[in-house]
């Protein structure tokens, strides 16, 4: 004879009751924010969230725990960062930082000597464990290429840095002359060069909104047709009433 559903599902919420991670102790109560969320059935409940890991209700079994996952790396990094931002970071909550910037032995601002080990390099270094990531075996690399871009992708990105601090540096060297190389608006609208043949320096055309109200301008015009109307009604108003 088949087993009665009732009898199923009372012995699976039996089960589930004995299970530890329902168990109340274990449980996580709802924070400020879960208190806002009013539309649960039965009242608050907790939302999981990225910190929980950190949580003590599920750090109570070493084997388990997820904070003994980067216990060892967590140690090691804090051996490789000076005391000084380990304080920053504890007392004005700011992220960590300054991590293996002072090389093994050397001293750091309060004359404390790191003591860590530096491990390999998983990024570029052939004999680390894995391999490195950022390299593949049919690109080509040039030792200062850091950030794995490869050929000739990295020699590309150089000439243009290079050749970006070569123009910067013969503005600066121009504004310290006394030099300013001005462009018209049809350059600026077109992106073509303001300078002659000869190398001289061509003064750009000011704008409409910061030129000068001259004769020759559109505005200057408007200016003294408007000057001359008036001048006009004036006069013949005197000359009626002369008549």
């Amino acid at each position: 004879m088949a087993e009665r559903p009732l009898e199923t599902i009372k012995r699976a919420v039996k089960a589930a009751d004995r299970a530890p991670h329902l168990r109340k102790r274990g449980l996580t109560g709802p924070d400020l924010v879960d208190t806002l969320d009013n539309t649960a059935i039965g009242g608050a409940y907790h939302h999981d969230g990225p910190y929980d890991a950190a949580l003590a209700s599920r750090n109570r079994d070493k084997r388990y725990a997820p904070l003994e996952a980067v216990k060892y790396g967590n140690e090691q990094a804090l051996k490789a960062t000076p005391r000084e931002n380990i304080v920053d970071s504890l007392e004005r909550h700011v992220p960590l930082q300054g991590t293996a910037t002072i090389p093994p032995g050397e001293r750091d601002l309060s004359g404390h000597v790191m003591e860590y080990e530096e491990g390999p390099d998983l990024m570029r270094e052939p004999d680390a464990e894995g391999g490195p990531y950022r390299r593949w075996e049919h690109i080509t690399y040039r030792p200062e290429d850091l950030k794995g871009k490869g050929e000739p992708w990295f020699t590309i990105e150089e000439d243009l840095k290079r050749q970006k601090q070569a123009q910067k540096a013969q503005k600066v060297a121009r504004r310290r002359s006394g030099e300013y190389e001005m462009h018209s608006t049809a350059a600026l609208a077109t992106g073509t060069s303001s300078s002659n043949k000869e190398g001289h320096v061509v003064v750009r055309e000011r704008s409409a909104s910061l030129g000068s109200a001259g004769l020759s301008s559109p505005k200057g015009k408007r200016l003294s047709d408007g000057i001359k109307r008036r001048f006009g009604s004036i006069r013949r108003k005197r000359d009626g009433e002369d008549a």
